[in-house]
Formats: C-alpha cells, structure tokens, sequence
C-alpha cells in the first residue's frame, strides 16, 4: 500500500508540473498581448522605502520599449535621469555632472519577450499564491485588478504584497510589499496616468553637459576576456557564482574613457542582465533604494525602474551595479553571488 500512495504521488507531481507549465504559457500570453497593446503613456508616479521621504518620479513611455524616467522630488536626487531609447541607455546624476551611456543595449524580440515573460510567470507560480481581491479597483482613474500575493513557503526575499494591474493590459500600476510585522516594506503607485498619447521621439533623446565627466560603454564592441579585465583593471574584477539557467557571461567591455570600468553582459533569451564594474569612488549621496542585504552581511541599495530592477554595493573597493528584469529576490541571490 505505501509503494502504491508513493506512485500515486509521483503521478501528482508530474501532473502539478505539467499542469503549471500550461497555466504560464496562458497567462504570460495574456500578458505580453495586454503590454504589446500599449502604444505609449505618460504618468508621474509616487515611490515609499526608497528614501526618508516618498520619491515622485515622471515617466514616459512609448512603443516598442522606450522609456524615460525622470525623479521630481526636491533635494539631492532631483533631475536624476533613466533613459532607454531602444539601444542606448543613459543615466545622467546632476548633483555630481556624471552621466553613464551604454550602447548597443538591444531589445527583445516579441518572441524572445514572451519567453521572458514564461519564465517570470512559472518562477511567481511556483513561488506565490494569487488571491484576486477586487476586480472593479481604481488607481489614477484607471480600472484595474486587485490581488492579493503570499509567499508559497519561506524564503529569502519573499514577501506578503498587493498588486494593482491596469485592466485590460495588466502592467502593474500600485503595489504594496509588506513586512512580517506588517508594515509597508516598499511601495509603489502612479499618482497620474494617461495612455496613447502623442509622444515626440525627442523626448527620449538626451545631451550630456559639456563639463559632465561621462563614462560610455559599447556593446557592439570589441570584447575582453576575464584575464584581460583583470589585468587591465585598476579594481578588483568580480562575477557571479550563481546565474539562472541560461545565463552566462557573453561579454565584458571596457568603457570608452580614461577611468578603468567594465559592463559586464549575460543576456539570455529576452532576460536581460549586466553588471557594471568601476572604482569606488566614494560619492557623498548612496543612490535611492531600498536597504538591502546580501548574503547576509553585505550592504546595497534596490530600486525600481519599471519592469527593471537595479541592485548597487560596494565590495571590496569595487562599486558595483546589477541591472536586469529578472524577479527582484533572483536578483539580489546573483548580487549576493558577486565574488
């Protein structure tokens, strides 16, 4: 009879699995139909756990993955700029006339973004547990779902959150992540929002001061081995251990300036992830984010840019930034990695 229940629960898991896998594939369809039917918006959105104070930032977006988020709120991170206009990346620090450029950032395919989209769906299936909360909620005058998101079991990183998706095109619109003791860990709602409206492509254009000190990187450039990055590096060149399947190291850049630095690419498939690596070079302000730990015993900062997360830290005179749209507990495990 034991034997007998062991089969009939092997069966169970096999069909659990299988079953899965069929529910990601529907609901990530789902999902990349409602986002590839945004032609563009513009919002201004409100975030908490960042900072002391709530940070208000404006957003642009248009199709295909534009996107411009500028911080409004008064004091040392006003005017503080992401930028994505379909290749380059720029990120532009006025208080410190510093800006950073990456080229050759390329956009997923439509296929290779709902493979992307496969993957986060089975990862928060396996993960979580959805309860739909209210179907007739509004956030910014927009209609949208309401959810309410448990951790399956105890994990690092895995909190108890809410989750406002705009309906019909299901982007995340509010979210609430909670700590045990049920306080708000970070949370995040757009105060205004307007869709498919007219956006000039000049928006996403951007011109650096001319006495801003700038570091650019290229991906479409020549590459160099880790040796060669070691060797030529004036800081400690460091890697993760850990990377999800798929991913690997595909190459490593040097920067076009006088000051040693590195981007780091491991793209697989839609997801996207780089590491940036430079001398620490002790800036006054830490940049927003929420206070994370790595591993434990490694302090950094998380933050938020839409559907990207953005983990920074120093580690062992390295300043160290990861960038991806992988799930935020995937990225902080690989930050952890780091080595």
């Amino acid at each position: 009879m034991r034997n007998v229940v062991k089969v009939l629960a092997a069966i169970a898991l096999v069909a659990l699995a299988a079953c899965t896998q069929v529910w990601a594939g529907s609901i990530a369809k789902n999902v990349a139909t409602g986002l590839a039917s945004i032609r563009s918006y513009k919002g201004v959105t409100t975030e908490t756990g960042i900072d002391a104070n709530p940070v208000e930032r404006h957003v642009l977006y248009s199709r295909p993955g534009k996107l411009r988020v500028e911080t409004r709120s008064a004091g040392p991170h006003e005017g503080e700029l992401f930028l994505y206009d379909g290749d380059t990346l720029t990120l532009w620090y006025p208080q410190y006339l510093f800006g950073m450029r990456i080229r050759g950032v390329r956009m997923p395919t439509d296929r290779e973004a709902l493979h992307h989209i496969e993957r986060l769906t089975r990862t928060s299936l396996s993960a979580y547990t959805f309860a739909l909360q209210d179907e007739g909620a509004k956030v910014a005058g927009n209609r949208a779902l309401s959810w309410v998101v448990r951790p399956a079991r105890r994990a690092p990183n895995r909190f108890v959150h809410r989750v406002w998706n705009h309906d019909p095109t299901t982007m995340p619109i509010k979210m609430e992540f909670f700590r045990e003791d049920k306080s708000l860990w970070y949370g995040f709602q757009f105060k205004e929002l307007a869709f498919d409206l007219v956006i000039p492509p000049s928006v996403f254009e951007f011109t650096f001061p001319k006495n801003a000190v700038v570091i650019e990187w290229d991906l479409n450039g020549p590459a160099l081995t880790v040796e060669q990055a070691r060797e030529e590096m004036n800081f400690k060149v460091q890697l993760p251990a850990r990377l999800p399947a798929g991913h690997a190291v595909t190459k490593i850049v040097r920067a076009q300036h006088c000051l040693p630095s590195l981007v780091v690419a491991m793209d697989n498939d839609g997801t996207m992830l780089s590491l940036v690596e430079t001398r620490d070079s002790g800036l006054g302000a830490p940049p927003l984010g929420i206070d994370v730990m790595l591993d434990g015993n490694v302090p950094a900062k998380l933050n938020f840019i839409g559907a990207i997360s953005v983990v920074s830290w120093v580690k062992d005179g390295t300043l160290l930034t990861l960038t991806g749209n992988l799930d935020f507990p995937t990225m902080l495990d690989i930050a952890g990695s780091v080595q």
